[in-house]
């Protein structure tokens, strides 16, 4: 078995209810990609009974997440981030949005933008299905390894009750990343609360399954045979790397969204719960602690 040590790079792939690692690597900037597949915000999530057309919508969108994780792990670095969006909903079904995200203390402190678009639509009452395309353009050239990713989501309904998965294929410069995302969550809504229009919750609880590839500094054996072995001081060969890709459970998340929505204005806050999960050849120092916040969001439909 070769001498080896963990190097300074990692690409992490897998999803959480907030984010998404493609490309974290300690000591630079870590850039979390949010979704896969957008369904209609505060609509078609809510999926209304029975189903309706709903009209042609630009919504504009801020939210606030005051930790940025991947699949539920820091890799020591605390940082917000702040993701303004832009998205067109066509009542066919179809979407087109960009978005972006701002880190708090990375440099510089925009990374990323998201470019996607999407088809989601309601077959009879009960299932709702959606497939996506995002692109990821990095604002610094070698942030992004993973730089597409395709989603499959699909969704039915059971009473109040929805039950859920969504698959990602994550791919880019020869390298290849899957992400899967079940889930179960639930719908409560109340109508007209005075001035508000409608008040709605939407708990859930989520697995995040992935791939994690881990990138090592290997030193061959002779090479490091020969420096122990030598009178004199030798030099080594040159490390290679080596990657170790593994599959399994990265995490689970519970959140708690609670959102108002006035006229074409939405607000919500949601609790997020999540505890990580480590997998083989994955260090401590990712950060493994359950995870605890709240995150904000506002929207307008135009």
């Amino acid at each position: 078995m070769p001498y080896c040590s963990v190097g300074c790079q990692k690409l992490v792939v897998g999803c959480l209810a907030v984010g998404l690692a493609l490309a974290a690597r300690p000591g630079l900037a870590q850039v979390s990609l949010l979704r896969p597949g957008a369904v209609r915000p505060d609509s078609a999530a809510a999926r209304p009974t029975p189903p309706t057309v709903l009209p042609s919508q630009l919504v504009v969108r801020l939210s606030y997440s005051p930790q940025t994780l991947f699949a539920g792990r820091d890799y020591g670095l605390r940082q917000s981030t702040t993701t303004p969006s832009l998205n067109y909903y066509h009542r066919s079904g179809a979407y087109v949005g960009v978005s972006g995200s701002l880190y708090s203390v990375s440099t510089p402190h925009y990374l990323l933008t998201d470019l996607t678009a999407g088809y989601g639509n309601l077959l009879g009452n009960n299932l709702l299905y959606n497939f996506s395309y995002d692109h990821y353009v990095f604002s610094e050239a070698g942030q992004g390894t993973l730089t597409n990713a395709g989603s499959v989501l699909l969704s039915y309904d059971v009473g109040p009750i929805s039950l859920g998965t969504t698959y990602s294929l994550l791919f880019g410069n020869g390298q290849t990343g899957h992400r899967l995302l079940p889930s179960i969550s639930g719908y409560k809504a109340w109508k007209n609360l005075g001035f508000i229009d409608k008040l709605f919750i939407l708990p859930s609880l989520s697995a995040t399954i992935g791939t994690d590839n881990i990138v090592y500094q290997v030193f061959p054996r002779k090479a490091v045979s020969k420096v122990t072995k030598a009178k004199k001081p030798a030099k080594a060969g040159q490390p290679v790397d080596m990657e170790l890709t593994s599959f399994g459970l990265m995490s689970w998340n519970l959140a708690l969204p609670v959102k108002v929505r006035i006229g074409n204005f939405t607000a919500g806050a949601t609790y997020n719960y999540i505890i990580p999960i480590q997998l083989a050849h994955e260090s401590a120092d990712a950060g493994f602690s359950n995870k605890s916040f709240i995150s904000l969001t506002a929207s307008y439909a135009f």
